[in-house]
């Protein structure tokens, strides 16, 4: 009699996890996302807990509860493809890849030699561009903070994406947003994270500090007066990290705020924007008077 109680419950548990696993597999994995499909743009989105998604067969890490964040380059064009699987369900989504205007801005008075640099300076920043590409390789352990706040107070004074010439001289596009204020003023995690990179002198961008977030967000700052955190640091998002200033190439103290999903730098405000839509109300409210100018 108990021989026969005990198969028959084996039974029973046996039944129900078959049960379930076939009421879930007729149910496509779930997907939609939170921001805009153009260029530049960092978004959100959702898919079902468990599934594996890519977009146009690159993998995309997704936090455990099912959101992750995707990025788009500035010069990115064409056709997006995701492709969400789980327990042999597909759910393809496809999304063309919206252009947006990008404005020149012209920046003189900077050090000629940063325009211009020499054959052993473009060595020394081709040598510093390899260690900070090195250091956005580093994987973080961690899931991504949904809520991303402004990193410091001060004034917009340069937009991401904008042609840059320099010293009349045609340059990169500019890949962050420049936070202009008086030099030591505090900047703060936007999010909490990991130090991959705390660099005291770059030719270009002075002292450097880089922050992984999970799912290959990264966030950079560069142009600092002082770096209060050591790489491998954990902080904590509104702990200061360092302090603005105007080492490298730069004409005044501000920071040179970005975001970038892997290899691609995004539009930090619009990252911003769609972040938004995670934090208190209380928060929303305090960074539309910052975007306001109200600092």
């Amino acid at each position: 009699m108990k021989r026969f109680f005990v198969i028959s419950l084996l039974f029973i548990i046996l039944l129900s996890v078959l049960i379930g696993n076939i009421s879930f597999a007729k149910e496509d994995p779930v997907l939609f996302f939170q921001g805009q499909m153009r260029q530049g743009e960092l978004l959100f989105g959702f898919v079902t807990p468990g599934s594996e998604l890519t977009v146009n067969d690159e993998r995309i890490a997704i936090r455990p509860d099912g959101w992750f964040a995707f990025g788009i380059g500035r010069d990115d064009t064409g056709i997006l493809t995701f492709k969400a699987t789980k327990r042999g369900k597909t759910t393809t989504s496809s999304y063309n890849i919206a252009p947006r205007q990008w404005d020149i801005q012209r920046v003189d008075g900077l050090p000629q030699n940063t325009v211009t640099p020499s054959k052993t300076g473009q060595k020394r920043i081709a040598d510093e561009a390899a260690i900070t590409a090195q250091a956005r390789q580093k994987k973080v352990d961690m899931s991504l903070p949904l809520c991303f706040s402004l990193p410091a107070e001060g004034t917009i004074t340069g937009v991401f994406g904008s042609q840059r010439i320099m010293n009349n001289v045609p340059g990169n596009y500019h890949n962050a947003v420049d936070i202009a204020n008086k030099e030591g003023t505090p900047i703060i995690a936007p999010a909490d994270g990991i130090v991959l990179l705390a660099y005291e002198d770059m030719l270009l961008s002075g002292k450097t500090l880089l922050i992984g977030h999970g799912q290959d967000v990264v966030s950079s700052y560069i142009h600092m007066n002082e770096i209060s955190v050591k790489e491998g640091q954990k902080v904590k998002k509104g702990q200061e990290i360092g302090k603005i200033g105007m080492t490298g190439r730069a004409t005044g103290p501000h920071l040179h705020w970005g975001i970038s999903w892997k290899n691609k730098r995004t539009d930090p405000m619009a990252f911003l924007e769609n972040s938004q839509k995670f934090c208190p109300v209380s928060q929303n409210e305090k960074t539309s008077e910052k975007e306001r100018g109200g600092l």
